[in-house]
């Protein structure tokens, strides 16, 4: 078996458990309240460069030393969304691990499906593509 024909059955059985994963999960209706993206600095870097001279001044070599330090604040990009289900509303927090990364393609008001399991809640947005997040905060719904 070559290498080509064994990526694409790699790529191919995947794509099957993630899929199995997702027609799994127990799907629910509910409305998405609220959303906002925010960026959480979550530490710095420190960067020093040393630049070092020697001149000969005969019989002795003077030497010099020049440090620059630079510091660079480090933010990590959330998006927040609360949910109102049937019985429960939920706030979950959505790691954009790239810049690159977007969020889900949902609107504020509009019925989404999601999916809760454990402390993940599940998002599907109107793309079809599916979200991971950390649910952050569950309160009960008040009574009708």
């Amino acid at each position: 078996m070559n290498s080509k024909m064994l990526l694409a059955m790699l790529v191919m059985f995947t794509t099957g458990i993630a899929a199995s994963a997702a027609n799994a999960r127990n799907w629910q209706q509910g409305t998405l309240t609220e959303t906002e993206q925010s960026k959480v600095k979550e530490g710095s870097t420190k960067n020093s460069n040393t630049d070092g001279t020697a001149k000969n001044r005969g019989n002795k070599t003077d030497y010099s030393q020049n440090t620059t330090t630079t510091t660079t604040d480090n933010y990590e990009t959330y998006q927040t969304y609360t949910i109102q289900g049937h019985d429960k509303t939920y706030v979950a927090r959505e790691h954009l691990l790239f810049p690159w990364s977007k969020p889900a393609n949902v609107a504020v008001g509009a019925p989404v499906k999601f999916a809760v399991e454990k402390s993940k809640l599940y998002l599907m947005d109107e793309d079809g593509k599916e979200h991971k997040a950390t649910v952050a905060k569950v309160s009960l719904n008040a009574a009708h």
